[in-house]
């Protein structure tokens, strides 16, 4: 089976040994492709140098909203003119996050909305990073509509961002954290979502899946993911491996 990874981070310093080991057992054991995502200046160009040396790896530049108070989203700008073969395919990861820090809300909305302008101007994607926050990243994504696609990427459902995502046709990226114990409502909403919304993604070296929590995560287990997201939807796994391969192939525009 071919597999798609939607979102890793191997720029991280978790792969500073190993990175191009790892990348290259991705490759001989079916990652067709690799969004490598940024959430800073900095990362987000890590990425497009990332993007550049393998063929097989895309790129995604962003701020995330931890970043919010070293952030000036006028350089993604720069970063997408300068880097014409960088093969940035999105701005993300971009979003909400009042886990830790809620006491700058109105400045990680307006980063929010902000870099929601540049992927429109852009005519690119969103990934969408909300932590604590779905009411907040409802109510910016009904008003300041991603005219290019949008996706949550690690996705927790609830009510209303499921009715926001189907109503809208966005899409939704489960990982590792599908594989934790979850209550009957968790199944309720991944059947909810039709598979054609949905994509699959590691967040590496980040949220390893059951059984390896604990450890670095490492897009090889994009397979593991697949198998819990086809037990979810009762479905072949071959049959959904197919499908979310063909949906992250359409959502980021990559012609094979």
């Amino acid at each position: 089976m071919k597999y798609f990874e939607t979102h890793a981070h191997y720029s991280d310093e978790a792969f500073l040994e190993n990175q191009s080991e790892i990348l290259k057992k991705c490759k001989e054991n079916g990652i067709e492709y690799i969004i490598d995502v940024g959430y800073n200046i900095k990362s987000s160009i890590d990425a497009i140098e990332l993007a550049k040396k393998y063929d097989f790896i895309y790129s995604a530049i962003g701020i995330h909203p931890h970043d919010v108070n070293n952030a000036d989203y006028n350089e993604l700008y720069n970063l997408y003119k300068d880097n014409a073969n960088g093969k940035i395919v999105a701005i993300g990861e971009i979003g909400l996050d009042y886990a830790f820090v809620s006491d700058n809300k109105a400045e990680q909305i307006d980063l929010f909305i902000n870099q929601i302008e540049v992927a429109n101007k852009l005519k690119l994607p969103i990934i969408i990073h909300s932590r604590d926050a779905y009411l907040d990243t409802y109510n910016v994504i009904k008003e300041h509509k991603p005219l290019y696609g949008a996706l949550f990427h690690c996705f927790h459902p609830n009510d209303d961002l499921v009715r926001l995502v189907k109503e809208n046709g966005y899409t939704v990226a489960f990982g590792g954290n599908i594989t934790y114990k979850r209550g009957k409502k968790f199944a309720e909403y991944v059947k909810e979502i039709p598979i054609e919304q949905i994509v699959i993604e590691t967040d590496s070296p980040y949220l390893p899946p059951e059984p390896y929590r604990g450890t670095i995560n490492t897009s090889l287990n994009l397979p593991i993911i697949c198998n819990k997201l086809a037990e979810y939807k009762e479905m072949d796994v071959e049959q959904v491996a197919k499908i979310v391969y063909e949906n992250s192939k359409r959502f980021f525009n990559i012609k094979e």
